[in-house]
């Protein structure tokens, strides 16, 4: 039988605390029935997008002594790949009253160094899910018996999450369609092999083959001047090194693999060494920054990897100089046999959670901080909804407003967090007058926040207005850079003051938008796209917390000063134009700052702002 939870929209960390219960009127629950669990982006108009799926065997639940165990499950796509995106829920059973147990509980293996169990038997009232993507999701469970059971005087039930009300319904009794994949307490989900046994074994501790495997990806925030960084990665007496690069922000892509005879127990104490150094200078201290972790440490993880991760440097001898700089690295640890898991480029690399992929070593610790946005309004929005309804409102005799064929609201996007506004139909200047916190750790890897102006759509996915960023050095500075005072230094700290959106071209258009990249900020943006008023402060906090709320009208007076106008000229000279393109027609240039002087957009007065049309001239 089939449950579905409730949709969540726009959050790609969905929590839906939801119960769902199974009665099975009084059929003993079978050792092979499994938990079928779908999630799907919900849409309005159309059939649901599958977003990824995952079969669960409750045979856990039958060893557990409470009869509870709690999941974290990859969620699988079409293909039967890991999406990435992580189910986590609780399971429990309440046997018939009397009845014995189905079959018992395998004994525990001695724990091993090596295993990272991905199934942890605690108590966890809820169900999470990370799509890593913007979607509305739901949840959709089916219980899957492996056979029909005769009937029994008293009840059973099978209970997914917190308590909730009891479910009328009986499960289905069918065969599933794919045998559950092998699953325990130590290894996870795992492939099935023809002769493998059930329980993962352990290295034996004689000399072996080991694969040291490190892939250097890039570095963020390196700090200094002019540098020409390279990465040593150092692991017992071997060392690699990267080519150099240029620059704060250097890109690497290279992968070293470091082949190893020992016995396990040897070379997992020993350390990898991650270091960065300027190959400009040749003195002691041209180390920039420095991350070490024991082999051991990468085995232990599961499938003995550590994929795209960004370690947070600092120097070796002073941790409490703080932060120097970011490296985004993939490490692997390989035994005989082992399957190197996929290291596959991300599509969307604005969509990362930065901060949860963050490796910082012991005894630096990263403050809570809060982010702290106030959105006041917008300006000079451009029309992004088709003027035909529009259209047939002036035939019909309603009143009409091409000025407002626009429904906004504001995205706010860093370290892989976001947060948004409310949305204000047929509004071309909206007000939203909002106070939006956004819970950070600090100091922070990511440079950039960016500040995105969407179009609401209810039938299709929201249209991007406009894009521009909020770079973090600009707005901030670290304590002994200001000539002032030494020790000065403040957190990032901007406005109240507009921030304008540049993009494609404003005439709208019902088919697509050529220019559309320009609008997400990718390349120069060759249009006035309107503007946002904003304010943004920085708060340390230990348990930051996001919240949204209203801008009190006191603190609306204090911006009132920036919305004062004054009347400007302009004036600009054309001599001549020389090297264009072959062109046949008379042409004309335009100048417009702003909307005004753009004689396509009918927002504005018509200005003189355009030269007169003339031909090309031969020069010799």
């Amino acid at each position: 039988s089939k449950k579905k939870t409730k949709v969540i929209k726009n959050n790609p960390n969905p929590v839906w605390n939801e119960g769902f219960e199974w009665d099975l009127k009084g059929i003993p629950l079978d050792s092979g029935a499994e938990l079928h669990c779908v999630v799907k982006d919900h849409e309005k108009m159309g059939r649901n997008r599958f977003l990824g799926e995952s079969r669960l065997a409750l045979r856990d639940v039958l060893n557990s002594p409470n009869l509870a165990a709690s999941f974290t499950v990859s969620l699988l796509d079409t293909k039967r790949n890991n999406t990435g995106a992580t189910l986590t829920l609780q399971v429990s059973y309440m046997p018939p009253p009397g009845s014995a147990p189905i079959f018992q509980p395998p004994p525990q293996p001695e724990a091993l160094p090596h295993n990272n169990p991905s199934v942890e038997m605690d108590t966890v009232t809820m169900i999470s899910l990370d799509t890593m993507g913007e979607e509305d999701t739901e949840s959709m469970m089916m219980l899957e018996p492996t056979e029909d059971q005769g009937p029994d005087d008293g009840r059973s039930m099978v209970i997914v999450g917190p308590q909730g009300p009891s479910g009328q319904e009986s499960p289905t009794a069918q065969t599933p369609k794919r045998s559950p994949p092998s699953y325990n307490t130590h290894g996870g989900l795992r492939k099935r092999r023809r002769g493998a046994s059930s329980q993962p074994k352990a290295l034996a501790n004689k000399p072996q083959d080991i694969q040291v495997r490190v892939r250097v990806i890039e570095g963020r925030q390196l700090p200094g001047i002019n540098i020409k960084p390279v990465v040593k990665v150092t692991v017992a007496g071997q060392t690699k090194r990267t080519r150099i690069r240029k620059g704060n922000n250097p890109v690497f892509d290279e992968t070293f693999f470091l082949n190893f005879f020992e016995t396990p127990s040897d070379l997992f104490d020993e350390p990898i060494f991650i270091t960065v150094c300027d190959s400009r200078s040749l003195r002691t201290d041209a180390v920039i920054g420095e991350f070490k972790l024991d082999v051991g440490t990468v085995y232990n993880e599961h499938r003995h990897c550590f994929l795209r991760k960004w370690l947070l440097l600092c120097d070796p001898d002073d941790l409490s100089a703080g932060v120097k700089g970011y490296l985004k690295v993939s490490l692997l640890v390989l035994a005989a046999g082992d399957e190197p898991p996929a290291d596959k480029r991300e599509c969307v690399e604005d969509k990362e959670d930065i901060e949860g992929n963050l490796l910082r070593p012991a005894g630096l610790s990263l403050r809570g901080a809060t982010f702290t946005l106030r959105i006041f309004r917008a300006e000079d929005l451009p029309q992004m909804d088709d003027a035909f309804m529009d259209g047939m409102r002036q035939i019909l005799g309603f009143d009409s407003n091409r000025k407002n064929l626009v429904d906004p609201l504001v995205e706010i996007h860093f370290a892989g967090k976001t947060v948004c506004t409310k949305i204000l139909e047929k509004n071309a200047n909206p007000q939203w007058n909002q106070s939006l916190a956004m819970p950070i750790r600090f100091p922070s890897m990511c440079e950039k926040m960016r500040i995105r102006i969407l179009d609401w759509d209810r039938a299709s996915h929201n249209d991007v207005i406009g894009t521009t960023h909020l770079c973090m050095s600009k707005i901030s500075a670290p304590g002994g850079e200001i000539d002032v005072d030494d020790s000065l230094g403040f957190l990032p700290t901007f406005g109240p003051c507009f921030v304008n959106m540049y993009g494609s071209p404003r005439e709208f258009s019902a088919f697509n938008d050529p220019h559309e990249a320009l609008n997400f900020g990718k390349g120069e943006g060759v249009a006035y796209r309107g503007r946002v008023l904003l304010e943004l402060s920085t708060k340390l906090a230990d348990k930051p917390e996001p919240k949204t709320e209203d801008i009190p009208s006191d603190d609306l007076l204090v911006v009132e000063k920036f919305l004062r106008k004054r009347k400007f000229s302009l004036f600009v000279a054309f001599y001549s134009a020389t090297l264009l393109q072959d062109v046949d027609d008379a042409i004309q240039f335009e100048v417009s700052i702003g909307n005004y002087g753009n004689k396509f957009d009918y927002t504005c007065l018509p200005l003189a702002s355009t030269t007169q049309f003339s031909r090309a001239v031969f020069d010799g």
